[in-house]
């Protein structure tokens, strides 16, 4: 296979991976009204193993559940449980669409952090649309308006981080350590992070049928998206794949008003046009690129 057709499934492994992540970010969303981060991360950490262990077994990757202990499994899952733990918080007290866009930063990490890890060549156009992107991000998050609490803010953007170097670590894992079991030390993170955390939280609330529901759906589509983006990252150019997570966007946007009724402002919307515009450019050069190998 070559290295345009790795990048091509990349791109389509980042978007669906994208769109299953907001899917379960709307469901987390509406269970954190309820509950505070721990719990939510603890229960849905508890239905995503008993998901993940039918799927190993369907898979027959069982075998090879030691390579979890791997240190660059264990630090991957250590950096899943830091982002998980700092979204979800952050989720609470941010609308969807916004907190979304800024995690769109993490492709100009990615990107830059692709050159010095990898030696990846990035060409000026490719980094325009980064670029652009960053100033729509700047765009929704409006700094200095104080839209949203600073904490809240900050915990967005150590998410941004963690994403980029989850992304730069599972770039570095063997490939002989199956894309399912990577999926699992992930929520196997999230879900010790959650446990903790809900000690020095509001304490656990009931546990109601409906919340029950919402949780294992949020689960099931969490660990497609942690599959997805793992075939995402592990053979295909990351400063190709990256920008890609801008498609979430839409969604977020979408999701955002249809189910809690939050319309971005007049600047927040153009700043997100511009973070789909250069997604979409991305995508333009990237068939260009093919054509010519």
């Amino acid at each position: 296979m070559s290295q345009a057709q790795k990048n091509l499934r990349g791109i389509v492994a980042m978007m669906l991976a994208m769109g299953l992540f907001v899917i379960n970010d709307t469901l987390v969303k509406m269970a954190r009204v309820h509950w505070d981060a721990g719990q939510i991360m603890a229960v849905r950490g508890l239905f995503g193993l008993t998901i993940m262990a039918v799927w190993l077994r369907q898979s027959g990757a069982l075998g090879k559940l030691n390579l979890v202990l791997r240190p660059p499994m264990l630090g991957r899952g250590a950096l899943e449980a830091a982002i998980a733990a700092a979204f979800i918080t952050a989720l609470g007290f941010m609308p969807l669409a916004e907190i979304t866009a800024i995690l769109m930063l993490a492709p100009l990490l990615i990107t830059a952090l692709s050159m010095i890890f990898f030696g990846e060549k990035v060409g000026w156009r490719r980094w325009s649309a980064v670029v652009v992107g960053f100033l729509g991000m700047l765009l929704v998050v409006r700094p200095g308006d104080g839209a949203f609490p600073l904490f809240a803010l900050l915990l967005a953007f150590a998410s941004v981080f963690g994403v980029a170097a989850r992304d730069i670590t599972t770039r570095r894992l063997p490939l002989d350590v199956p894309t399912a079991v990577i999926a699992l030390m992930s929520i196997i993170g999230t879900t010790l992070a959650g446990i903790v955390l809900s000690l020095f939280g509001e304490g656990w609330r009931p546990i109601t049928p409906q919340l029950a529901l919402i949780i294992a759906a949020a689960a099931l589509f969490v660990a497609l998206g942690n599959y997805s983006i793992v075939a995402a990252c592990r053979d295909a150019e990351l400063s190709v794949v990256s920008p890609f997570r801008y498609v979430v966007i839409i969604w977020a946007v979408l999701l955002g008003i249809l189910v809690f009724g939050d319309w971005p402002t007049p600047a927040a919307l153009a700043g997100i046009a511009l973070i789909g515009a250069s997604g979409l450019y991305t995508l333009h050069r990237e068939r260009i690129r093919q054509k010519t190998q």
